[in-house]
């Protein structure tokens, strides 16, 4: 819908432009802070799995396309974009989306893998995630290795993630949840402001990815962003599928943390590389395989859930 708002009715880019602003510096901060801050310290514990996951899943895409498009008759500078568009992905809009929608479209889903603890995850997961793209990622896409402004590293929903931590930890939770102090209606009115934030962020998404241009011809980009593709929709989940046979079924981990897991594997590139490119010499091409993987990924997420929901141990 968000796509065809922008692209063909006529809604312009300021108004999402507004909107996206209010739901990253407010709503996305308040979603984060009010979903875990109703976690517990138990799941915190269970999270520390994901800072290293994090780690794991960025180098070990980084290496397989770094090997992928070593050969490639491609400018270094677009050898850098295409490795950046294979080891980041958007971890934090897709997997909470999904979190998101299941409870009302696949119940079951939501049931057995729960909600709160998997917004959890993603947080913490994110907290990693988040400095690693603006630094390693934007040296990869703009080419320079300058410091990141201290707003990119240290963002509204890492802030609002950080306090919901920090509620859990210092066991600030027992007040902010007592019936009979303002707290717990105070926190009631921003749960209801953060749960409105993901259908509009998905129409911003949408929005974005429709105002996407390539500038050069199209043909010369397939190639390059059909090779990102293989590398975020075939040799990641055919790498989580390794790990899960011959690691994931021997350990000890909860649904919710294999669940996370699958997610983060499974997700197109992150769409603030498009920031990072934007008027650089490889912006067609990062904005080109943006789209094109986006518009893959609403053909293959049902692929991938099947195949997860089949997978001995998760049903």
């Amino acid at each position: 819908m968000g796509f065809l708002l922008s692209r063909y009715w006529g809604w312009s880019q300021r108004f999402f432009q507004g909107l996206s602003r209010f739901l990253v510096k407010i709503a996305l901060p308040l979603y984060f802070f009010t979903r875990i801050s109703a976690t517990n310290l138990k799941d915190i514990r269970t999270g520390l799995l994901f800072p290293f996951a994090a780690v794991g899943i960025i180098f070990s895409a980084l290496l397989i396309a770094w090997g992928l498009f070593l050969s490639f008759p491609i400018k270094k500078q677009e050898k850098r974009a295409c490795m950046a568009l294979s080891c980041f992905g958007n971890s934090a809009i897709i997997p909470l989306m999904m979190i998101e929608i299941f409870p009302v479209t696949l119940p079951l889903i939501a049931e057995r893998f729960g909600t709160l603890t998997p917004t959890l995850y993603v947080g913490i997961y994110v907290l990693v995630q988040n400095p690693l793209l603006w630094t390693l990622g934007n040296f990869l896409v703009s080419g320079k290795g300058k410091k990141p402004a201290l707003k990119e590293l240290i963002t509204p929903p890492l802030i609002g993630i950080l306090a919901g931590l920090l509620v859990v930890i210092t066991g600030l939770k027992s007040i902010l949840f007592q019936e009979q102090l303002p707290f717990y209606h105070v926190y009631g009115a921003l749960y209801r402001l953060g749960q409105g934030a993901y259908p509009m962020i998905l129409l911003c998404l949408g929005s974005m990815i429709a105002n996407i241009k390539a500038k050069e011809g199209r043909k010369i980009l397939l190639k390059q962003a059909l090779t990102v593709s293989s590398v975020r929709f075939l040799i990641m989940p055919m790498l989580f599928l390794c790990i899960y046979f011959l690691l994931l079924r021997r350990l000890e981990l909860s649904q919710a943390q294999i669940w996370m897991l699958f997610l983060e594997f499974h997700v197109p590139p992150a769409t603030n590389l498009s920031i990072m490119a934007s008027r650089r010499p490889n912006e067609s091409l990062v904005s080109f395989t943006i789209l094109l993987t986006y518009a893959g990924y609403l053909i293959i997420l049902p692929v991938f859930l099947l195949i997860f929901l089949s997978l001995p141990g998760i049903l």
